[in-house]
């Protein structure tokens, strides 16, 4: 058999598309082992180069006889250098079994000290007979996780999802008062979430989602608190730095079925959050207010993660002002705590 040039050049090709794809692949590891949470294994990290990183031979007819010409491959919808919002829905969409559980919010544990007074007041008007006595530290904790129940709704472009979160408060330490749970919010919810590629002012929009959440403390009587809400949430992107927007609007209630007709006053109507991503560690914040010039209120939450061992990270939070939980939605909280993080935002 004789070798003709198209021939070599076609071995040629193949030879130099493995070489630069070996190349491409290596470079992406590198790329993302420089940013990739600790929880993320090297199996997975290559799967995500083996898909991102593609290089294209093409044959073209109208080239001499021996010339090939090297063309990469471009995913109109993907992203050349993913960010870690991206590979957190690039992680997401391979899970597609409707008994996937993923982490939806932030799961922590922490020890809590409040400096400002406890918030007692709503358990004496419940239990006169009792002696309420609420210490300074307690054992704060969230449980949030989600899971897909249909992508590729509404031509193709969103994804539902439903989760739950439980965030609790208990006076672990607070053994006169046989260490009870001072209050323990639910909050089930349901959204639909869309892919976009929308830049504003040098920021990304990524992804926009919009739902339905209920929160309640599943009490009854006079300690009964919750609300339900609509909501939009647009992310952003820009390097190391995330932003989430997220405004909302109440269910209006009844006068004679709501517990806390004024809870607008001090939680406000919208959400600002932003992360800023550094290598395993992470720095974010939550700002909420209600935007009013006579009686204003909101709150401000600061939070810092670092790694402690390969799934478990140290975690430090502030908050203070209105809102801690729903108990505390009109009372004033500063409260300071220390603890393990088990999954983060990203």
């Amino acid at each position: 058999m004789k070798f003709t040039m198209s021939m070599l050049a076609g071995c040629w090709g193949f030879f130099f598309m493995q070489f630069v794809d070996a190349a491409n692949i290596d470079q992406c590891l590198q790329n993302q082992m420089a940013t990739a949470s600790d929880s993320v294994t090297i199996g997975e990290l290559k799967a995500l180069c083996d898909t991102s990183t593609v290089i294209r031979i093409e044959d073209d007819t109208e080239k001499k006889d021996g010339e090939v010409a090297v063309t990469p491959a471009v995913d109109e919808g993907a992203v050349t250098v993913e960010s870690a919002l991206a590979r957190r829905l690039t992680f997401e969409s391979e899970h597609n079994s409707p008994f996937s559980l993923l982490p939806h919010k932030p799961n922590y544990i922490i020890i809590s000290n409040n400096l400002a007074s406890a918030n007692e007041q709503p358990f004496k008007e419940a239990f006169p007979d009792r002696n309420v006595n609420f210490q300074p530290w307690e054992t704060k904790f969230q449980l949030s996780l989600k899971v897909p129940l249909a992508r590729g709704l509404i031509y193709g472009y969103g994804d539902l999802f439903a989760a739950y979160t439980n965030r609790s408060f208990w006076q672990q330490f607070n053994k006169a008062g046989s260490s009870p749970f001072r209050e323990s919010d639910h909050e089930p919810e349901m959204w639909l979430s869309f892919r976009n590629d929308m830049t504003l002012f040098g920021f990304h929009n990524s992804v926009i989602r919009t739902g339905l959440v209920h929160q309640s403390n599943g009490q009854a009587g006079t300690l009964s608190r919750s609300w339900n809400r609509v909501y939009a949430d647009f992310i952003f992107e820009k390097g190391n730095w995330f932003f989430s927007a997220k405004p909302w609007w109440r269910i209006p209630e009844s006068t004679k079925d709501d517990n806390n007709p004024d809870i607008d006053d001090y939680l406000g109507n919208f959400e600002f959050s932003g992360l800023y991503k550094m290598g395993n560690k992470n720095l974010d914040f939550m700002i909420r207010n209600n935007l009013s010039d006579n009686d204003n209120h909101g709150a401000f939450q600061l939070n810092y993660s670092f790694p402690l061992s390969k799934n478990v990270k140290g975690y430090v939070q502030w908050f203070n002002g209105y809102g801690e939980s729903l108990i505390d939605y009109d009372a004033y909280s500063n409260s300071i705590g220390v603890g393990v993080l088990l999954s983060d935002w990203l």
